[in-house]
């Protein structure tokens, strides 16, 4: 059995408010998926949309400030994930 994933479409109430609000938020064309939901890193984390919120504002905070460029943070999150057997 595979991760339980709640689609764009499928989300109601509270996750379709923070699915909404994620995905007014800026991001870097390559993340916008296009079906226009939300991308898959963010769906994976839908079954709790009381912590989606917390993981996506701590990690924009990480990710949006500092010397590195997008695509230098973008290799730094991929190699933290894979040393951490995080395959997503």
């Amino acid at each position: 059995m595979g991760l339980q994933i709640i689609t764009y479409d499928a989300s109601t109430g509270v996750l379709r408010d923070v699915y909404d609000k994620l995905r007014e938020r800026p991001m870097p064309p390559v993340y916008r998926p296009a079906h226009g939901g939300v991308p898959g890193i963010i769906t994976a984390h839908g079954l709790d949309p009381q912590l989606i919120g917390k993981v996506f504002t701590c990690s924009t905070t990480l990710n949006a400030a500092g010397p590195l460029a997008w695509d230098e943070r973008e290799l730094v999150n991929a190699t933290t994930s894979r040393l951490n057997q995080c395959l997503y």
